[in-house]
């Protein structure tokens, strides 16, 4: 892992008028979610509204022989994926960082401290927008109404719906005793269409997840299932396959308080970015002696045929 040290200090000397940070922070944190890590990625993405490509072709074999009979359809197929760009404004009084955060970094001199704590706000930083990003993917709503109401795109929950064509069933919440029979019934509604594929996946809240967990325990499931790395030991890879299934169950904070379970092959979900404009760019203002940071960040949805998903609700 390649570690830098950003450029400015709390003695500020390092500090141009104006400087801007690379995306990595930014980027690295959004897609280190749980939507973006299973989904189909597109990172390049302009303005409020891309319109992706997805290809499906009909297969139909012949029997050989000579001469040439085309058959079967290839249909191309546009998905439109809808972006907010958004951005967040703060300030810092390095007098109050000296009160405060940097008096554990105290050298012989109080006049000699240099510390980079702006790399610990901007990861901080960076970990909330992405996690304010991850609630919205979710649940954003272009209609009014909601947490996310009059948003720029509709999120999963308001795109995977029985209107667009998703098989929708009863939502029941896990428990350590109905965990595995809840996530089997999600498994037997997913559509058929889907069930040959290798990326299938039931996101879930953590509440739902524990449940899950400590019902295949409670039933001698034990040893049928394993995390994938240590990672996964402080939350960095949660994730099981559900016995007898070709299927991941992930929790996410997106679907806090949703009571909602959404399953289906992960790549039929798109997450639009725009990986050039999302920065943090910062100014020192010397008259007022105040640090300024402004993130700017751009995210979308789409989902390539909705009626491919199973929605518990």
């Amino acid at each position: 892992m390649e570690k830098k040290k950003l450029s400015f200090n709390y003695d500020l000397a390092n500090l141009p008028a104006y400087n801007s940070y690379a995306s990595d922070l930014l980027i690295k944190s959004i897609l280190g979610l749980a939507l973006p890590k299973y989904a189909s990625i597109r990172a390049n993405l302009k303005g409020t509204t891309e319109k992706i490509g997805w290809v499906e072709t009909d297969v139909i074999l012949q029997d050989l022989s000579c001469g040439f009979t085309p058959t079967g359809d290839t249909t191309q197929n546009l998905i439109t994926v809808s972006l907010c760009n958004k951005k967040m404004n703060t300030q810092l009084c390095p007098t109050d960082l000296y009160d405060t955060y940097l008096s554990q970094y105290l050298s012989n001199s109080n006049f000699q401290e240099s510390i980079p704590f702006e790399e610990v706000i901007l990861t901080d930083i960076s970990n909330r927008i992405a996690n304010q990003v991850e609630k919205q993917l979710w649940n954003n709503k272009t209609t009014s109404g909601g947490t996310y109401g009059d948003a720029c795109f509709d999120g999963v929950l308001a795109t995977i719906t029985s209107g667009n064509g998703a098989t929708q069933i009863a939502y029941t919440a896990a428990t350590a005793s109905n965990g595995l029979d809840v996530f089997t019934t999600i498994y037997q509604n997913i559509p058929d269409n889907v069930l040959n594929r290798d990326d299938l996946v039931i996101f879930c809240y953590y509440a739902n997840y524990r449940g899950l967990v400590s019902s295949m325990r409670n039933s001698s499931y034990v040893n049928l299932f394993s995390f994938d790395s240590a990672d996964a030991a402080v939350g960095a890879d949660w994730s099981v396959v559900l016995p007898g299934s070709n299927v991941r169950v992930v929790p996410t904070v997106g679907l806090d308080g949703a009571n909602a379970y959404v399953a289906g092959a992960a790549s039929y979900h798109f997450v639009g970015m725009n990986a050039s404009i999302m920065e943090t760019r910062s100014i020192y203002d010397p008259f007022e002696n105040i640090v300024k940071l402004q993130s700017m960040v751009t995210y979308g949805y789409g989902a390539f045929d909705p009626a491919s998903f199973c929605i518990s609700k």
